[in-house]
């Protein structure tokens, strides 16, 4: 372990902190998601539902209904989680909305598969047929059946995909297109719901409902996933200014353009970049900005990980940029206390670096601990030795790979023994997601709430 050594400095700015509202944002939402599915569910009571109980096999054929209800329902609060509406990923955050699409993601595939069984088994029960004859009767004689038959299957491959064992063996480009499907399964999905749906097909008020939910999740998307980009890319024209090397394998690229003082990014934000090069205009990756934003350029710094990332070491300058951004609150807003702990392991230096460009401290008021698995992994040397110069306390951790709570270099006694008043601190943590686990977990047995460690759960 090395540690840079430290200078005295103070500022007379009094610093002012207020408690992060991303909780309260978190309920709000919850509130209209839940208000909203108990209409869906009031639209089956209005319908009769509780009266399919009496029928033979009405039972199956009634969870059929509330499954389908709640599962297409569940679908449209996916693609909004993911529309990147500027409101709700301010306010709640990138990271805890791509926790939120997950979760909901396999609950919404679970709901339709579960759905498209009682449904089946319930319909061959009343009629008294075998299972293969009640498909093929829904084939024949349902319209838009079958292209929802094809939707669904969309949907279990998209939820097959994203276990996490089977996105291991995907490259990212892989797994974004595929995941591209969901919008041609919702489309096949949405004419069977309308047709055959009795909550639909003979209420003109529901029927009405029902579209005008699909047609403001799909223009938030239109708005906010196209539009927005669209604007601030013509209002900036980024390009690359310079491509420098940091360390082994390491570059930071500087991207220039115009009004780059009216992006309004801040330190520890990071945008979906794509480079107009080959295919790279097809890829976007979310790389953080590894230098507070100014009005001359905004930076980011890659690390050679394969796919794309080894394209982009070798850039040329003037090479187009398209960014969508900025995203997340993985800034020093999320700060309630005046003593900060920043972790960070090997390329997860990156958003801490420009943070503490943003933080107002005295001398001592914030420590860094830099993990990585050899000198040569070390990037920002010299940027971090000014800094500690002007009063961040930096300690470089270097040696082989996270090991268990007791004897890892960010283990439970060596953060003790590093930062003894950690539990008084906000801890902001960014690095590999086994490492962002342990993190978490050692920091709770330290005191450190849970309200007072940030973290964006995002790929390089």
């Amino acid at each position: 372990m090395s540690t840079v050594a430290t200078a005295s400095h103070s500022r007379n700015a009094a610093l002012a902190v207020a408690p992060s509202r991303g909780a309260d944002h978190a309920w709000d939402v919850m509130v209209v998601v839940v208000a909203n599915a108990a209409v869906v569910l009031g639209l089956w009571v209005r319908h009769g539902g509780v009266h399919t109980l009496d029928k033979p096999g009405g039972a199956l054929i009634a969870a059929g209904q509330l499954t389908g209800l709640i599962g297409t329902y569940a679908v449209l609060v996916q693609l909004l989680l993911m529309s990147r509406i500027g409101w709700l990923e301010r306010h709640v955050g990138f990271d805890r909305l791509a926790v939120w699409h997950r979760w909901n993601g396999f609950a919404a595939v679970s709901l339709l598969a579960s759905h498209a069984v009682f449904i089946t088994l319930g319909y061959a029960t009343e009629g008294r047929q075998s299972i293969p004859a009640q498909l093929g009767d829904f084939i024949r004689h349902y319209p838009d059946v079958l292209m929802s038959i094809v939707g669904l299957a969309l949907f279990v491959a998209i939820a097959v995909t994203s276990v996490r064992a089977a996105r291991r063996r995907l490259t990212r480009e892989a797994w974004y297109a595929l995941h591209l499907y969901a919008y041609l399964a919702v489309a096949l999905a949405f004419a069977h719901q309308l047709s055959v749906g009795t909550d639909f097909s003979t209420d003109r008020l529901a029927r009405v409902w029902w579209i005008a939910l699909y047609l403001a999740v799909f223009g938030a998307i239109l708005a906010w996933r196209v539009g927005r980009p669209m604007r601030f890319n013509a209002r900036h024209r980024l390009r690359v200014l310079e491509v420098r090397p940091e360390s082994v394998g390491v570059v930071s690229v500087y991207i220039g353009g115009r009004d780059l003082d009216r992006i309004g990014a801040r330190a520890g934000q990071f945008f979906l970049w794509r480079f107009l090069t080959g295919t790279g205009w097809a890829r976007a990756h979310p790389f953080s900005l590894s230098a507070a934003p100014n009005s001359r350029f905004l930076r980011i710094t890659i690390k050679e990980l394969g796919d794309d990332t080894g394209r982009m070491q070798r850039l040329r300058p003037g090479t187009r940029v398209f960014a969508e951004g900025p995203y997340g609150t993985f800034t020093a807003e999320r700060r309630t206390r005046r003593d900060v702990a920043l972790i960070a392991g090997g390329i997860g230096i990156t958003p801490l670096r420009a943070l503490v460009e943003s933080l107002d401290a005295d001398a001592g008021d914030v420590t860094l601990l830099y993990r990585v698995v050899s000198d040569h992994d070390l990037a920002f040397r010299d940027e971090l030795a000014r800094l500690a110069r002007r009063g961040l306390q930096v300690h470089e951790l270097v040696g082989p790979e996270i090991g268990d709570d007791r004897t890892d270099r960010l283990g439970v006694p060596a953060l003790r023994a590093l930062i003894p008043d950690i539990a008084r601190r906000d801890v902001y943590v960014c690095g590999p997601p086994a490492m962002l686990d342990a993190l978490r977990r050692r920091l709770r047995v330290l005191g450190v709430s849970r309200r007072h460690v940030h973290f964006e759960r995002f790929d390089y």
